[in-house]
């Protein structure tokens, strides 16, 4: 077990004042995570409280009886299920305003003492990951207000929020839903669009999918429907003459799939005459991903032989480890970042020079663990064993 110091803090993002003595002359860090308080009393105690989502807090805040005692909370019972991660990081922001007013730090008084760091947002509310400048926006709203809510709604007001999160507001701005409710309805749609063979990217971007949220559509409903259609498809005699006419007037030979899409929406048919249907399977996986996959990008996996099923297992590989070698590259200083382009480069086109970079990154962590792990003081104060050269 190793002591906490002043360079563990700064690996964690921790300013030195966060750490204490004990009365046993250890060094200490208090933690607040999931409603609970947590004294960190060796480098391996403090990652695992961090991990998660959990914070930093100076000592009074810790010992505080107005916020509830050392290792106890206080508020309002809510039933299972009712709390969401937006509720959380609210709650924890009033407490945390509550109990420096209580502290009387006037001095003080119109800045934050907490201000969060984006990662750290990101553990508590997750779906403002990946979405263009909305955690840049919550960020800067919550510095300039000291405050969760109005910083959730500078992140709702915005005109990117409606790009991501269409149909989500009623006429009068309030919220069908919140947004992990969004994500799971959206992700439901989608799953039912590609167990019938059929590409959800299309119908998204001819605004299908926001109509059925803004519709107050369920996804159980949404399966009726489409195996209702799918029901009456096949049973329909017309449809090999429509295959026939597109194959005579358009040169396009079309699949039963592209058939049936277009007869769930007149839209649908101009993306089957772009040939749209059959260019971007692959996109809809990664966008399952929260992965951008450019047509071009689409086209070089197809002639890979990159299957709709293998890209489905490839993005979901890619997805982690592209966020596993963008932290560990951020740790060692290196300023160009991994997305998805370099993963198709190694995975796929066997680059050899991609693939070097990212083992580089790999490799120089392991000889920091290896390192940080081996690396023992003799009582003289000399460093014995293994050591970076």
């Amino acid at each position: 077990m190793s002591e906490i110091t002043n360079e563990i803090l700064a690996e964690n993002s921790i300013n030195q004042s966060m750490l204490y003595t004990d009365e046993n002359d250890n060094n200490v860090v208090y933690v607040f995570k999931n409603d609970e308080y947590i004294t960190a009393t060796t480098a391996e105690e403090l990652s695992e409280a961090l991990s998660g989502g959990g914070v930093a807090i100076a000592e009074n805040l810790f010992t505080n009886e107005s916020y509830g005692g050392t290792g106890t909370t206080s508020g309002t019972d809510m039933d299972e299920g009712d709390a969401s991660p937006t509720d959380d990081l609210s709650s924890f922001f009033t407490k945390l305003n509550e109990t420096i007013s209580s502290i009387g730090r006037q001095d003080r008084e119109d800045e934050p003492t907490f201000v969060p760091t984006p990662k750290q947002i990101e553990d508590i509310v997750p779906w403002l990951a990946g979405k263009g400048g909305l955690l840049q926006s919550y960020v800067d709203s919550y510095i300039e207000t000291g405050n969760a809510e109005f910083a959730l709604g500078a992140v709702r007001n915005t005109e990117e929020y409606a790009l991501y999160y269409p149909g989500i507001k009623r006429v009068d701005g309030s919220l069908r839903m919140n947004e992990a409710q969004y994500e799971q309805v959206r992700e439901g749609y989608y799953r039912i669009l590609l167990e019938n063979d059929l590409n959800p990217l299309v119908f998204e971007e001819a605004g299908k999918v926001s109509s059925l949220i803004a519709g107050d559509v369920s996804v159980s409903e949404f399966r009726t429907r489409i195996e209702s259609a799918r029901t009456a498809f096949t049973d329909n005699p017309i449809a090999q003459e429509i295959k026939d006419y597109y194959s005579a007037n358009f040169q396009i030979d079309l699949t039963d799939n592209a058939v049936f899409a277009a007869s769930l929406d007149p839209d649908i048919s101009i993306s089957i005459l772009q040939n749209q249907i059959s260019q971007s399977q692959l996109g809809a996986e990664a966008a399952l991903r929260n992965l951008d996959l450019t047509t071009e990008q689409a086209q070089r996996l197809i002639q890979a032989g990159i299957t709709q099923s293998g890209g489905q297992r490839l993005f979901a590989r890619a997805s982690d480890y592209i966020q596993q070698l963008n932290r560990l590259r951020m740790v060692q200083g290196r300023p160009n970042e991994i997305n998805l382009q370099d993963i198709i480069n190694t995975e796929v086109q066997q680059d050899p020079a991609a693939q070097r970079e990212q083992e580089r990154i790999l490799n120089q962590n392991k000889a920091i663990s290896t390192a940080q792990a081996g690396a023992a003081q003799t009582q003289g104060g000399e460093v014995a064993g293994l050591t970076e050269a």
